[in-house]
């Protein structure tokens, strides 16, 4: 079934259910934004596709997603191999598909502008450490999304994939200017838009995606490094305790051996050098299964100088 626009898409679900612009729109907006998304004279925000998602019961993310995303052979093998540099880390690789593809038509608006941005964004941070003009790309990324986002205000929305991936960034920025205070409340709204919107979803027919899960975990990891930056031991364990269990419950190895290695910090800080070292064994297992046989040698290496006391408990 075609739609010209998401409008007619939603007026037509409307009409289904039997229901009035002043029925559905009750209790979430005003029955002119209804009309005017009927028109396609206005994109809803992703807090509102969310509203009426748990009006409908139907996740409507997704049928938006059609009409914002640039759905291109181009487009979509271009998403792929900036997601492919991401995941591997090569951010050299990245800058070079960011350069080539910026220049192309399917990449001058909406979700894939937004791999553009945050990929610059990356680069800026991690290849120049200029943290302030990854913040901007960051900021210019998100607000294609949601033209009303600011930091005070994320829990008031939901998000794509993309735009979870901005706002950590925009956190890592934060932190890394040393505005601590600002970089881990942002963390926390993260993490409150994900357990609530997305992890436990308020309608039954949406299911997380294993990106949402990936983000959520290594928001759990950054939340916890940071909060031990910071002095505050107790809330560290809260959160590395909740990405282990979170983790487990999942079967999802990806982040588990960072969050094990963020618990074992915790403890040699604690000075729990005995638990500490049973936690160090769970480790160098957890980098061994799922083969990375390089974070195993480089951790051999450095734990003596790093942890020594580890080394004098059996």
């Amino acid at each position: 079934m075609s739609y010209e626009h998401f409008g007619n898409f939603l007026r037509e679900l409307r009409e289904s259910r039997n229901l009035t612009r002043e029925q559905l729109a009750q209790n979430i907006c005003t029955p002119k934004q209804i009309y005017r998304i009927e028109k396609g004279e206005y994109e809803p925000s992703l807090y509102l596709l969310n509203q009426l998602s748990i009006k409908f019961n139907l996740d409507l993310n997704e049928y938006f997603k059609m009409y914002f995303s640039s759905n291109t052979i181009v487009g979509f093998e271009g998403i792929k191999q900036i997601n492919s540099a991401i995941e591997h880390n090569d951010i050299k690789s990245l800058k070079s598909l960011i350069e080539n593809y910026e220049k192309l038509e399917d990449f001058k608006h909406g979700e894939n502008l937004q791999h553009i941005l945050y990929g610059k964004a990356l680069c800026s941070a991690i290849m120049d450490g200029d943290y302030k003009l990854s913040l901007i790309y960051c900021m210019k990324g998100i607000l294609i999304e949601n033209p009303c986002f600011s930091i005070d205000k994320i829990r008031e929305s939901t998000y794509s994939n993309v735009g979870f991936s901005l706002i950590h960034c925009i956190s890592c920025n934060y932190l890394s200017m040393n505005q601590t205070k600002t970089g881990i409340q942002i963390l926390y709204e993260l993490l409150y838009v994900l357990e609530n919107y997305i992890l436990n979803s308020p309608y039954s027919m949406y299911q997380a995606s294993q990106f949402s899960k990936k983000i959520y975990q290594n928001t759990l990891y950054n939340m916890s490094l940071h909060l031990l930056k910071s002095g505050d031991v107790k809330n560290a364990h809260y959160y590395v305790n909740k990405g282990i269990d979170f983790s487990l419950k999942e079967y999802n190895l990806r982040f588990l051996p960072e969050l094990i290695y963020m618990k074992f910090k915790l403890l040699y800080y604690e000075q729990e050098y005995e638990e500490a070292k049973k936690y160090y064994n769970r480790i160098i297992s957890l980098y061994e299964i799922t083969n990375q046989e390089v974070k195993v040698k480089e951790f051999k290496e450095a734990a003596p100088s790093e942890f020594p006391e580890i080394f004098k408990h059996n």
